[in-house]
């Protein structure tokens, strides 16, 4: 009875063993193609992109960033909706998926649903609150909507954790400017420029700032 039950137990650990290898290399493989669609994606070859992204989903059925990524590349390529459905795919999988609320976020603002997109947003925070991107697109939104304390709150949250981020900066003096505060927001268009000299917006938004301030 022993021997039986030993030779069970050495089965079992075989089969498990096997299992673990063909599983890590299933994963190793997912990786693989959606490393090679990040790439492809860069480059702008956003269906081959889409059909490594694709390759990856099915090697491995639940990786989360196959699922994201490839939202993305559908995204690129004015896919808005199909792209809503992969990111809700990669939060199913993974409900604390930081990223993936962020980009919902953004295809939901793409369809002019702008409540939905604030809640992707507040709920990516929620998980991450250092995530800048989030708090840069919250605080569009609540400019949009006139709340003006509430998006420069978190505008001045994306400079703090990210400081040369231009957009933000860009964004928080007009922000400022919407509440009358012109040399302020003078001092955040002057440092958009000083990050990106060539930032046109920020440019005119200095030079707008400054005849108002005459």
């Amino acid at each position: 009875m022993r021997t039986v039950s030993s030779l069970f137990l050495v089965v079992v650990v075989t089969f498990l063993g096997y299992w673990l290898v063909l599983d890590e290399r299933k994963h190793s493989k997912a990786i693989a193609y959606t490393q090679r669609g990040d790439v492809l994606s860069e480059l702008k070859r956003y269906d081959e992109a889409i059909e490594h992204y694709r390759q990856a989903i099915n090697i491995k059925s639940n990786y989360v960033e196959a699922y994201n990524n490839l939202a993305n590349a559908l995204g690129k390529k004015g896919k808005i909706k199909e792209s809503i459905a992969y990111y809700n795919e990669a939060i199913r999988f993974k409900s604390d998926y930081a990223e993936a609320y962020n980009n919902l976020g953004i295809a939901l603002s793409g369809l002019g649903q702008f409540e939905e997109a604030i809640e992707q947003y507040q709920k990516a925070l929620e998980i991450n609150p250092d995530l800048f991107q989030a708090h840069n697109s919250l605080a569009i939104l609540l400019a949009r909507q006139g709340d003006f304390s509430g998006a420069i709150e978190h505008y001045q949250q994306a400079i703090t954790f990210y400081p040369g981020f231009a957009k933000a900066h860009n964004n928080l003096g007009s922000a400022l400017a919407g509440q009358g505060r012109f040399e302020e927001a003078m001092v955040h268009f002057k440092k958009a420029l000083s990050i990106d000299p060539n930032y046109i917006d920020a440019r005119k938004n200095l030079e707008l700032a400054r005849s108002l301030l005459r």
